[in-house]
């Protein structure tokens, strides 16, 4: 019975990594919506998943912001997801990156009989969160996200919810 035991738990150390060796190199595209806080506004755009390794993925995104109170954004991220799988169809990942946004505000000048007076501020910035992915069905995932950006004089909270494939 110990033979067994053990030649059980050699197979099973020895064909792990043939097991989980199905993601590195993929790459996935997707969509995502959500909101952030400074801006105060629902935002929508696109993600790209590459997975260097089993576990370390590779996430650029592009957001819009849409205008609110005279004010928008557009942000890119640069992100590095780590995957810990919590299920066969559930993953947590903690996330870390780099931020580039632009901020565009247009305002009107009451003394100067409404001209209109407009400022873009250029942020770079670093993003730390949370995610959580579900696989749906064959290569077909949703994710939800959950990121605190540091950029000057507009930190914020972000919340993404997006849905891709992977191929």
């Amino acid at each position: 019975m110990k033979k067994t035991v053990v030649l059980l738990a050699l197979f099973l150390t020895f064909s792990t990594p043939k097991i989980l060796a199905q993601f590195e190199g993929t790459m996935g595209i997707g969509i995502q919506a959500g909101y952030a806080t400074e801006i105060n506004s629902l935002g929508a755009g696109m993600h790209i998943h590459y997975y260097r390794t089993n576990n370390l993925r590779i996430a650029p995104s592009f957001t819009y912001f849409i205008e609110r109170k005279g004010e928008n954004m557009w942000m890119i991220d640069a992100d590095a997801h780590y995957i810990v799988p919590v299920s066969i169809t559930a993953s947590l990942y903690p996330i870390a990156g780099i931020h580039y946004s632009k901020w565009n505000f247009d305002s009107t000048n009451e003394s100067a009989a409404n001209a209109s007076e407009s400022k873009v501020k250029h942020r770079p910035g670093a993003n730390l969160g949370l995610g959580f992915q579900h696989d749906i069905g064959y290569r077909v995932r949703a994710n939800f996200e959950l990121k605190y950006q540091f950029i000057k004089d507009y930190s914020q909270v972000v919340f993404m919810a997006g849905f891709g494939f992977w191929f």
